[in-house]
């Protein structure tokens, strides 16, 4: 758990941490997803009195796998917002492969060189969402955003991977899943997420590998806008995973691989737990 305090100048990061047992949320699209209120809220409750505050807005990072993402292009737009949303949604409904009854849809329009449209959607079933904000409100806060674990984790790192290059790739790894994100300017291009089997360690590289390259092949081919190829690619996530990825990329590509670190973005002088980067890339959100 990360909280912002304080304003302008004074704005300052506040983390804590609780151990939460296997079994309490189940990172589901389809299913409830807490299934144990009881453990959850005395997690909570240790974070909270390690925050030594109260905050009032939340902002909830979540496990990709209870989201569905994707771009879509689009020659022209509604002007109005609910025709809008309701061609996003027809579009999705003819390509998805996914349920999108009772689904609550977010989106965000990315800025382009020429005259069409590219729309970054995620979809999440409304009864998911719903047990989150119900939690949330007991626990005495405001629902201000929820969203991706990987995309906070992006939204953190943002500021040093853009300054050093417009166009880039995320590789969020954790032991369940994975994403890839290529940015260009700032702002999300393409989003490729995969579960991963519970296999050996080196089926698991095997397969992170072949993802990876087929992620930045499908986006270089997406259509003749793309500004340049990724040049520069950054891991994050469970530490053993990404390390290994990282030596394996560097043997075999031509790739400017890095490691991300909370120090990238806070300098030597700040203090953040690596496994804590999405939750204060949701907190910087606020």
């Amino acid at each position: 758990m990360a909280m912002v305090a304080g304003t302008g100048r004074e704005k300052r990061l506040v983390t804590a941490q609780a151990e939460l047992p296997a079994g309490v949320i189940a990172g589901s699209y389809t299913l409830p997803n807490i299934c144990d209120p009881a453990q959850l809220t005395e997690a909570f409750r240790r974070c909270l009195h390690g925050l030594q505050g109260q905050p009032g807005r939340a902002a909830l990072c979540l496990p990709d796998g209870i989201f569905r993402v994707q771009t879509l292009e689009f020659d022209e737009l509604p002007g109005k917002t609910t025709d809008r949303e309701r061609l996003i949604r027809w579009r999705l409904e003819k390509s998805a492969a996914f349920d999108l009854a009772d689904t609550v849809l977010r989106y965000q329009v990315l800025a382009r060189r020429d005259s069409r449209f590219t729309i970054l959607s995620c979809i999440a079933k409304k009864t998911v969402i719903e047990q989150y904000e119900a939690m949330l409100r007991e626990w005495g806060l405001e629902p201000w955003s929820i969203g991706l674990a990987s995309f906070s984790t992006l939204n953190f790192y943002a500021p040093y991977m853009t300054g050093r290059s417009a166009v880039h790739a995320l590789v969020h790894v954790t032991e369940e899943a994975f994403a890839t994100i290529v940015s260009e300017n700032g702002g999300v291009r393409f989003y490729r997420f995969k579960e991963l089997k519970r296999v050996s360690s080196q089926e698991v590289r095997a397969r992170l590998m072949r993802e990876v390259e087929d992620s930045l092949h499908f986006y270089s081919h997406m259509d003749r806008t793309q500004q340049s190829e990724v040049g520069h690619l950054y891991l994050s996530g469970e530490p053993g995973l990404r390390d290994a990825l990282a030596a394996e990329l560097r043997g075999e590509t031509s790739l400017n691989v890095e490691l991300l670190t909370p120090d990238n973005v806070l300098g030597s002088s700040g203090s953040l737990a690596r496994d804590l980067a999405a939750a204060a890339g949701a907190g910087t959100s606020l």
